[in-house]
């Protein structure tokens, strides 16, 4: 068996009283990414083309922003071996977080 990597999870916990997800990877960094985080940079095609949008051209009004604590995760499901999929409290569904986006996320002060 290979050892894990740097973008391999050895350990995922999603913590919904804490609104946070925390990873344990296998070279032994830990991140703890907010819900808030997680929602807001959801990787799905529709999210980023509104935060596209609302960057590109700073007089447009995205609607469909979400303020912090509004949304929460009602599930949570591993996809395949390299991804997580959330269910969140306003419906949405389709981003797919892979694990090598996620470790670029992290929020962590070692790795920003």
């Amino acid at each position: 068996m290979q050892p894990l990597g740097k973008t391999d999870p050895a350990e995922i916990e999603v913590h919904i009283p804490d609104r946070a997800m925390t990873i344990q990877w296998g070279d032994g960094h830990r991140s703890v990414f907010s819900f808030d985080l997680l929602r807001k940079e959801c990787p799905c095609a529709v999210c980023r083309e509104a935060h596209h949008a609302a960057t590109a051209d700073p007089f447009k009004v995205v609607t469909s922003a979400v303020r912090p604590g509004e949304v929460t995760v009602a599930g949570a499901e591993q996809v395949g071996l390299y991804a997580v999929r959330f269910d969140w409290s306003d419906g949405h569904n389709t981003g797919i977080y892979s694990y090598e986006y996620l470790r670029a996320l992290c929020p962590c002060g070692m790795c920003q």
